[in-house]
């Protein structure tokens, strides 16, 4: 007698590696979620990124692909522009010899409502790497069987990239 198994037929368990990259042209910290329908969230925590920087956030995410699999990936990426300080400063951290402090959050998404990106990995992308790519008004999800795009801004009612935040 076989005990029934709780997977669907024909699912099959794959996984992806995920790297982030600043291109916002300032020193950021950066923070990834990223959830496949009916599992726990991946936490990549805050990670200091500097202008250019490229950095794994997980060595694998897990997500499932074959023939009644109705699962889906949603991300989020948050993050957190450092404000360069003089070093007597109370709160600061040091990055690369200049010092920082935490100034405006950021988040991805297309206002209040708008909390999870779908970008739906494939069997392609099976054991690949999937880049997000975040620029000064948008996110980029990049992997090898696809592309997905997001507004990036300041966190608030309506998401403001600093770009067009005159205090810069």
């Amino acid at each position: 007698m076989t005990t029934p198994s709780a997977q669907a037929p024909q699912l099959t368990r794959r996984w992806s590696k995920v790297t982030v990259e600043n291109r916002t042209g300032s020193y950021f910290k950066f923070q990834v979620l990223h959830e496949y329908t009916g599992e726990q969230t991946n936490d990549s925590e805050y990670i200091d990124f500097k202008p250019g920087d490229s950095k794994t956030m997980f060595e694998k995410v897990y997500f499932n692909t074959g023939l009644f699999t109705t699962g889906v990936d949603n991300w989020k990426v948050h993050g957190i522009r450092l404000l360069e300080v003089t070093p007597d400063s109370k709160w600061t951290k040091m990055i690369v010899g200049k010092y920082f402090i935490d100034g405006l959050p950021y988040k991805s998404g297309h206002g209040l409502f708008a909390q999870w990106k779908k970008h739906t990995l494939r069997a392609e992308d099976d054991g690949q790497e999937t880049v997000i790519k975040v620029f000064p008004t948008e996110v980029q999800f990049i992997s090898p069987s696809g592309r997905s795009t997001t507004v990036f801004g300041t966190v608030g009612e309506n998401i403001m990239p600093f770009s067009a935040n005159p205090q810069q």
